[in-house]
């Protein structure tokens, strides 16, 4: 039984067990903190993602918008197309020689006025 006093006396006087229930709740506290903080920094991140994303989603409707304009002039430049093709087909199929045909004789004069246009 003296031993056992003995030690006990030495266990408590020398603080070990006072020592070893700090160190345990300071270890407890710094894993705390260090979780708050990495809390902190990923709510930070998100944040800042939300705010690209956003931003990013506005750039995308506007891009839709022009996208869908120019569907719209590049179906009505087809379509233009489309009817020019079949006009010069039928000027083409016509009886009239050719450089008599008022419609080819046209498009000639049309074609000429649009070249200087094209290279300035």
């Amino acid at each position: 039984m003296e031993t056992v006093s003995i030690i006990l006396n030495f266990l408590l006087a020398s603080g070990l067990v006072g020592t070893l229930l700090f160190f345990r709740a300071k270890r407890r506290q710094e894993v705390a903190q260090a979780d708050s903080a990495e809390i902190s920094n990923t709510e930070q991140v998100v944040k800042i993602q939300a705010e690209h994303i956003t931003r990013l989603d506005g750039r995308v409707e506007k891009l839709e918008e022009k996208v869908d304009k120019l569907e719209v002039i590049i179906d009505r430049k087809d379509s233009e197309i489309d009817r020019k093709q079949t006009i010069i087909r039928q000027a083409y199929k016509c009886k009239t020689p050719q450089d008599e045909c008022p419609v080819l004789i046209m498009r000639a004069k049309i074609e000429q006025r649009q070249k200087p246009q094209n290279h300035e």
